[in-house]
């Protein structure tokens, strides 16, 4: 007598087949970003005077915070401006994910200004990138600015689009940030010669030894999100960067072996792990987030270093999206070898 078959189970094990192998109408193969070779173009360098144009592709912002960041900029000698539609609201997000796509759209195409500001992070990058017109995207030569939430976008525009970016403090976090850190952050909008060492602080190795690579990374949370998604890069070859804000140690810890298992870190050359700002061990747990995360990076062999000085605290160096580097952490040293903008 055959053994009777579980018609919910096997319905199941169909299901998952054909989801593998894409034979479901409206399944997509989410792949991961994948170019033997990434045909980079550089943005062009600002100069004293020139308009750069701020933006909020995610969550509102305070005002406040907005205004004293803008005059940083002012002070830096660019000249702010933006769109009444930045100041939209549609409950977490500012303003809907058709507003936000179209602000950003005008501010690519914008002949006017020559860089383009996130004003904070938050939540929405993301759900916006499908809605941007892809030859918009391909003919923006513009710096591209922010962090955190708009690790998306950056990741996005180098690695499909070959444009250079920059990691770094958006508009709100400005004005908290040292005058050493704009100090560079300036100059590695504006000099058209390679920047060499990055100034990272006091920083701790992880696994010794020295790599060159892309450089290219962003918010450890984002990146993870991203995994399962045609968003979602392929580091290899690259030294990645990671930070984080408000986390759990295990929470960290999941979203790194997502990212892990996802195949996208295959083949890195080397990491670097900023900072981990309030990100609190978990319940009953004596490890600290950065030891949890120090011991996954080690896992992985390769070259990396910690506590380096970027993220959500009052340090956030700014980083390139799409540059060659070199990592040695014998001299605990991340040093650009060619120029961000030309």
């Amino acid at each position: 007598m055959d053994t009777p078959v579980n018609s919910t189970k096997f319905s199941q094990r169909i299901i998952k087949s054909n989801l593998l192998s894409g034979h479901i109408a409206g399944y997509h193969d989410f792949s991961m970003v994948n170019k033997s070779k990434i045909s980079s173009r550089k943005p062009l360098a600002l100069d004293p005077g020139d308009r750069i144009e701020l933006v909020a592709p995610a969550s509102p912002f305070s005002l406040a915070e907005m205004k004293a960041g803008a005059q940083v900029l002012r002070d830096m000698g660019f000249v702010p401006v933006w769109n009444d539609g930045v100041f939209a609201k549609n409950g977490f997000f500012a303003g809907t994910d058709k507003q936000r796509a179209k602000n950003l759209e005008r501010a690519i195409y914008n002949k006017d200004t020559k860089a383009i500001w996130s004003i904070r992070g938050g939540y929405g990058t993301a759900r916006i990138m499908g809605m941007l017109d892809k030859k918009s995207l391909a003919s923006c030569n513009k710096l591209l600015v922010g962090f955190s939430d708009v690790s998306s976008l950056l990741l996005n525009m180098y690695f499909n689009h070959g444009l250079v970016t920059i990691h770094g403090p958006v508009i709100t976090q400005l004005p908290r940030i040292p005058k050493t850190h704009l100090q560079w952050l300036k100059s590695i909008l504006t000099n058209t010669r390679a920047a060499g060492k990055v100034p990272l602080g006091r920083t701790r190795v992880v696994c010794h030894g020295s790599a060159s690579g892309i450089l290219a990374g962003g918010n450890l949370s984002i990146l993870a999100s991203l995994s399962g998604t045609w968003l979602m890069p392929n580091f290899k070859g690259c030294i990645v960067f990671l930070e984080d804000v408000a986390e759990q140690a295990y929470a960290l810890d999941r979203k790194w072996q997502q990212l892990v298992q996802s195949g996208c870190l295959r083949g890195v050359r080397g990491l670097v792990l900023g900072e981990l700002t309030r990100c609190k061990p978990a319940a009953g747990s004596r490890w600290s987030a950065r030891k949890v995360m120090e011991r996954a990076l080690a896992e992985l062999g390769v070259p990396a270093i910690s506590g380096a000085a970027f993220g959500h605290g009052k340090a956030n160096i700014a980083l390139p999206v799409g540059v060659r580097a070199k990592l040695n952490t014998q001299e605990h040293g991340l040093v650009l070898l060619d120029p961000v903008v030309r």
